[in-house]
């Protein structure tokens, strides 16, 4: 069966994105398919890397000389304003990418030792690769991944410190990117680091860092030239591991029970943006809606129809449900016998009303995020743009994300008489194409006002829905046992299971490099707050966790034959 829809993929190879949107899936259908066990949440052995003969990481990242340094070390790197935005030029061309040479400086003086033994590369001005060649090249790399950029601050008197002081308050560090996402960037330095500085120290398996620079705009700048950089030097498959920010961090239940829910799968994501042209004039005798007011009633049509939720039996959200079934029954008992019963229907209208974060990892988003329209307060609007962001849930795709927003606009086009341009010059489906007669007009709208209104819309380049990474086998293992280890706490238990992040991290560009990738921040819930909004900041003491665990994860990786070649077949792949 297996070999017969390989066939049938295979055939369906193409340039458009409809067609790689399709072989996706299938790829997808066939790799899940692979796997006939039901899921029952079996958790492999915790992980001690002590063997390697190292210091333990609870005794070099755990006493206040170790806190102020990752405090010296995190405010550097928080002050520096490294600010991404989403109309930046190319580097070389805007000056305000200039700010990343600051951050590199600081790098540089912050971490010696990697800057001494790691191989130092950069890749389209501002991304970085780091690399230290394993003894055994059999050996397949890990990558550790972060980015270096952060969202802007909107308005920086609302701060309780302002966003780049990098205040810290004796458990705080406040500032913009303090969490999203430098926490990581400073914590995986940190810990390697801390492994380079021993010089006796030499890994047997190849480590790289890669250090995006324009994440929060979608990485197409930084990790998208990464990506086919790595891929080029080391071919595709080539990695054991890829590990980046995002997940859900870690989750107490009760007194006992600890959930590590690292992201196994991503959300697809597109923008659809709707431009608007239509006649103005003056504001004393204005038509019955201005351009403005046109595409106001698009956002309320939009907003009035959301996308439905679905809970997919065998998904990682579904899965995360069953490991707390099991070692939480009573932490939500109606969840728990719903799991039991297999009542899908009722369990998605429970999970879609607990909070916003549960509904939208079984439900498409749309936010009308942009808006821009009018140069005169006297004069109507003869330009309006609006963008509406959709982060795509796995039973939806980009296409009917496309579909949806033309028939949801289909009475108002009428309404206004309006001309339509949609996707010109984009890959499609058929759905769209039933809305072309949209371009001819409307004979009979119903306002008696010559609009002369065109709409054009437009889309982003699209990230699909990732495939679903391994929480099985022996990489998985590594991992999974390296978390329970880290984070072992005396009369309780560490439970790793998959979830499903609700955004994109730069991983959308490194996923032809493992199916191995997983985006992880390991900081306990409560212990950070405010990405991307006002006061963002992090625990210093969940910081000194994450390093705790980075320093563990690599020496783990590195003591594991797993992802090893033995000159014709592969351990630990399938």
């Amino acid at each position: 069966m297996i070999v017969s829809k390989l066939a049938l993929v295979a055939g369906a190879l193409s340039t458009g994105a409809l067609a790689r949107s399709v072989l996706h899936d299938n790829v997808q259908e066939v790799l899940e398919s692979d796997s006939t066990t039901e899921f029952k949440c079996d958790i492999p052995p915790a992980l001690d890397p002590s063997k390697d003969g190292l210091p333990a990481a609870r005794d070099i990242f755990s006493d206040e000389k170790a806190l102020q340094l990752q405090v010296k070390r995190h405010s550097t790197i928080v002050k520096i304003p490294s600010i991404s935005y989403d109309d930046n030029g190319e580097p070389g061309d805007d000056p305000r990418w200039d700010v990343f040479y600051d951050l590199h400086r600081a790098f540089a003086a912050l971490y010696p030792n990697i800057h001494l033994r790691m191989d130092r590369e950069t890749v389209n001005t501002f991304g970085l690769v780091f690399t230290i060649k394993g003894t055994e090249p059999a050996l397949k790399p890990i990558l550790l991944a972060a980015h270096q950029d952060v969202v802007p601050v909107a308005d920086a008197s609302t701060w309780t410190y302002p966003p780049f002081s990098a205040h810290f308050d004796g458990q705080w560090l406040w500032g913009r990117g303090a969490s999203d996402d430098k926490n990581s960037l400073t914590g995986l330095l940190s810990a390697l680091e801390t492994l380079l500085a021993n010089p006796l120290w030499v890994p047997r398996r190849t480590i790289l860092v890669a250090l995006g620079f324009d994440e929060e705009c979608s990485g197409r700048r930084g990790a998208g030239h990464i990506g086919p950089f790595l891929e080029k030097r080391y071919g595709p498959n080539s990695l054991a591991l890829i590990l980046d920010e995002g997940g859900m961090g870690l989750q107490l239940l009760g007194n006992d029970t600890l959930y590590a829910l690292p992201a196994v799968r991503e959300k697809g994501h597109v923008d659809i943006w709707l431009e608007l042209y239509v006649n103005g004039g003056h504001s004393s005798t204005p038509f019955p809606h201005t351009g403005i007011g046109i595409l106001a009633e698009f956002v309320n049509q939009l907003e009035s129809n959301p996308w439905k939720p679905k809970l997919i039996e065998g998904s990682p959200i579904y899965n995360h449900f069953v490991c707390q079934a099991r070692y939480s029954p009573d932490a939500a008992p109606n969840i728990t016998k719903l799991i039991n019963k297999g009542d899908l229907d009722t369990l998605t209208e429970e999970l879609a009303t607990i909070d916003r974060a549960t509904q939208y990892r079984i439900q498409t988003s749309q936010a009308v995020d942009y808006f821009i329209g009018g140069v005169k307060i006297n004069a109507m609007p003869e330009y309006i743009k609006i963008g509406v962001n959709h982060r795509v849930a796995p039973q939806d795709s980009i296409e009917a994300v496309k579909a949806n927003i033309l028939k949801q606009i289909q009475p108002i086009v009428k309404n206004f008489g309006l001309s339509v341009s949609a996707f010109k010059g984009e890959d499609h489906n058929p759905e769209i194409e039933l809305f072309e007669n949209f371009e001819d007009g409307v004979v009979n709208p119903m306002y008696d006002v010559e609009y002369n209104g065109t709409l054009v819309l437009t889309s982003s380049q699209p990230t699909l829905v990732a495939p679903v990474s391994p929480t099985s086998g022996p990489i998985w293992d590594v991992f999974s046992g390296t978390i329970q280890h880290s984070f072992a706490f005396e009369g309780g238990k560490v439970v790793p299971v998959g979830e499903l992040m609700t955004g994109n991290t730069d991983t959308r560009h490194y996923l032809n490099l493992t199916r191995h990738v997983y985006r992880w921040t390991p900081t306990r819930q409560g212990h950070t707050a405010n990405a991307h909004t006002v006061d963002e900041r992090i625990d210093m003491q969940a910081h000194l966790d994450a390093v705790r665990f980075y320093y563990d994860l690599i020496r783990n990786f590195d003591a594991s034959p797993v992802a090893a070649f033995d000159g014709q077949t592969e351990v630990g792949e399938l």
